[in-house]
């Protein structure tokens, strides 16, 4: 049997030029799905992230608690529809986007792994027929409700997730996307590592040892 290459790609920053996380909330927020108050909280949240160290854990867990617990799961994939029919072309990084259709023309298994959530991911990668996804899942109650996060799909819990499917599938190399430091743990069971317009640490990481970086003019 023929070994097929593994392709894994991060999303934000990698495979779309922006966080959909992020730009989500404010698409939500421009519908009036939350308050002033919830918004700036999150903002809060997201500041103290990017520039205070807030571990992405927190991040997570103060935006689900501020935006999403107890909101019904079919309202917020309704919304993720219209977000995503009217800005999906518009985010695809056009670069990172030809990687992955040429791996998919050529018979890899491609995979999205992200740290956003599993109603954006999923969607996401429907629209770009990829099979293998995980992102940040949440648990729903029995009336449908989000009420608490399952799994944070952040670099270590990604880099156990491909373990596991590189034990399960049988693959050849591995190749991974992605413009975060946050997925070293990713990076580092990979055989082809390529930053996209990567940190400032992973930048610095990749010239240190000869990793090929994409880097947008």
């Amino acid at each position: 049997m023929e070994l097929k290459k593994l392709v894994v790609f991060d999303l934000d920053h990698t495979l779309l030029k922006i966080n959909c996380s992020y730009h989500f909330g404010s698409f939500l927020y421009s519908k009036n799905f939350f308050s002033v108050l919830a918004l700036l909280k999150c903002l809060f949240a997201y500041s103290r992230y990017k520039w205070f160290n807030l571990p992405i854990s927190d991040l997570h867990l103060k935006t689900f608690e501020t935006i999403f617990k107890d909101r019904q799961q079919s309202e917020i994939e309704s919304y993720v529809d219209i977000f995503l029919k009217k800005y999906f072309e518009k985010i695809l990084n056009p670069f990172v986007l030809e990687k992955l259709l040429e791996e998919q023309k050529n018979g890899s298994i491609v995979m999205i792994l992200s740290s956003s959530p599993d109603f954006l991911v999923g969607s996401i990668a429907r629209l770009l027929s990829v099979n293998f996804w995980k992102a940040t899942t949440y648990h729903i109650d029995s009336n449908g409700k989000l009420n608490s996060i399952s799994e944070i799909m952040e670099g270590g819990n990604k880099a156990t997730y491909l373990k596991q499917f590189k034990k399960e599938h049988a693959t050849s190399s591995t190749i991974v996307y992605t413009d975060s430091i946050h997925d070293l743990p990713l990076l580092e069971i990979a055989n082809v590592r390529i930053a996209v317009n990567p940190d400032s640490q992973l930048k610095s990481l990749c010239h240190q040892n000869d990793w090929e970086v994409m880097q947008e003019v």
